[in-house]
């Protein structure tokens, strides 16, 4: 986090990762919000070093988008 400052926390598109501070800014946490991801795969493309694992969700089938 620190050499980059958490760039997870700008790229996602659906504010899946958020970085929370005390009440004064200090002691920042990554927070995860899971259920808000749209499987963009932003996140395995975006991150430097490529610290996050994007992973099929589903089963292996992805989402099931209806509508498109």
């Amino acid at each position: 986090m620190q050499e980059y400052a958490g760039p997870e926390g700008r790229f996602c598109p659906a504010k899946v990762y958020e970085y929370t501070t005390d009440e004064d800014g200090s002691n920042p946490k990554l927070v995860i919000n899971a259920q808000n991801c749209v499987h963009c795969k932003t996140c395995d493309i975006k991150t430097p070093g490529n610290y996050i694992k994007w992973t099929v969700p589903e089963g292996g089938g992805g989402p099931q988008y209806t509508g498109m």
